[in-house]
């Protein structure tokens, strides 16, 4: 009687045209380039066709599965260093150390040396 419903719309993201913001940004971006690089009509045709394909792959897949999709398959590796995200590692990483430097061993013994870890 007191409870008052949540809506839905708050977990969801924002969508335009059903899709997300950075997804028209990107088809925006294809239809700029081949409109300069080739012709308008093509544009126009590779657009939409972009459109559709995007709002195909992420039909019923959670909000950033397509980032998902394009790590899992190593294309965010293949970007360069100042367009990656900050906040992904890349796939194949061998050491994560907190200390920077050549003696990252010897740093780190000495700083886990004096810690009781039972």
């Amino acid at each position: 009687m007191y409870r008052q419903p949540c809506p839905r719309t708050l977990d969801r993201p924002i969508q335009i045209f059903g899709l997300e913001p950075e997804d028209l940004v990107g088809v925006g971006l294809l239809a700029i380039a081949v409109l300069f690089l080739v012709d308008g009509l093509l544009a126009v045709g590779v657009g939409l066709g972009a459109w559709v394909g995007l709002l195909r792959l992420k039909a019923g897949k959670p909000p950033g599965y397509v980032c998902e999709l394009a790590y899992r398959h190593g294309l965010l590796d293949r970007l360069p260093p100042s367009l990656r995200p900050p906040q992904i590692l890349p796939r194949h990483v061998t050491r994560l150390s907190p200390f920077t430097g050549d003696e990252d061993d010897a740093l780190a013994r000495s700083w886990w040396a004096h810690r009781n870890l039972r």
